[in-house]
């Protein structure tokens, strides 16, 4: 289905902001509240973003929270089927088991009030900047254990995460699903048809599922300059499916996270596999975990061309998506290198 034409969704504005989370927050934390801080961040494609301090005066919740306000802007991403409901529960389910995840508060509507943790998101300062250089060494294996951690926990402990149908692979009724977007872009694309062929072709069997976080990069990580890895954000797109899936999604280029040459990076996709396999026990067969490679960079690639067409259809002009769309050329050129590897 084509995406029809619409004004670009508001700015929310931070006076209205402040007083919707002062009375919701005043009634979860049973009295009076003030709103010390609150400050729009710079968002993504998906959310708009609020960092605000609240000091609670009585209660379980006495004393100063430093929290972020994470809102839905429109246009969801290819593959987001989560409601925040369900992202509640699987942030909680996370939050319980020992993963480094914000901790959650509150729903409030269509947003969720999570812990505001301290560190950096920006991959080129992480593998560039000096304030890093005490923990960019143990930065891959940190993402690869913290991974192996979130596979661990089991899918059944968050009831209604989406999944692959019963007797199929977790590449099959994703590529469906990419595919019809490709479809719909009314343009030959050949580098995403090529490559769709190979990944129909190639496609594994069902086998041992996981909760896949569906967007484990560089950018989405948390890093403290003293602590290394402080939180995983961005679960908006996680759901049922093949430990490939994450490990595949790391290693583009694009997120500035593995070495590619010329480049400077955290250091070499093997680093994270290994410490994948070290804290989970599970090592992926080489064959897969290319198939997983190709696949993410053919998963990005139609997602660029989504939002590119936001942005050119009129649906939501933004520079961000405009930008996106511009380096898609990027990404195929990585996706024919990788095929050609294999």
């Amino acid at each position: 289905m084509s995406e029809r034409r619409a004004e670009p969704p508001a700015e929310p504005r931070a006076a209205g902001v402040r007083d919707e989370l002062a009375a919701f927050i005043a009634r979860q934390a049973g009295g009076p509240v003030s709103i010390a801080a609150l400050s729009a961040l710079p968002g993504g494609t998906i959310r708009h973003a609020w960092a605000l301090d609240v000091e609670v005066a009585a209660g379980p919740l006495a004393g100063r929270h430093r929290l972020i306000y994470l809102v839905d802007r429109g246009g969801a991403p290819i593959g987001s089927r989560l409601g925040r409901e369900e992202e509640f529960r699987l942030l909680a389910a996370m939050h319980g088991a020992g993963v480094r995840v914000p901790r959650p508060y509150w729903r409030l509507g269509q947003g969720l009030i999570l812990e505001r943790v301290d560190g950096e998101t920006v991959a080129r300062r992480l593998v560039r900047e000096r304030a890093f250089d005490g923990v960019r060494g143990g930065l891959l294996a940190a993402l690869g254990a913290e991974l192996a951690r979130i596979h661990a926990v089991a899918p059944d402990a968050v009831p209604g995460l989406p999944g692959p149908p019963a007797g199929r692979g977790a590449a099959d009724s994703q590529l469906d699903e990419l595919e019809r977007e490709l479809a719909e872009s009314g343009e030959p694309q050949p580098a995403l048809e090529l490559a769709l062929r190979w990944l129909r072709a190639r496609a594994p069997a069902p086998g041992r599922l996981v909760i896949v976080h569906g967007d484990y990069r560089l950018g989405n990580a948390v890093v403290h300059p003293e602590r290394g890895l402080a939180a995983v954000l961005d679960w908006e797109l996680a759901h049922v499916g093949d430990a490939g899936e994450d490990l595949g999604w790391l290693c583009l280029r694009f997120w500035g996270g593995v070495d590619f040459p010329g480049e400077p990076a955290l250091g070499s996709k093997e680093r994270f596999f290994d410490a994948y396999a070290a804290a989970s026990g599970w090592r992926l067969p080489p064959d897969l975990l290319h198939y997983w490679e190709v696949f993410a960079h053919f998963r990005w690639a139609v997602i660029m061309l989504r939002q590119v067409r936001r942005h050119l259809s009129g649906v939501e002009r933004n520079i961000e998506l405009a930008a996106i769309g511009r380096r898609r050329a990027e990404v195929e050129w990585d996706l024919l290198r990788c095929l050609q590897e294999g």
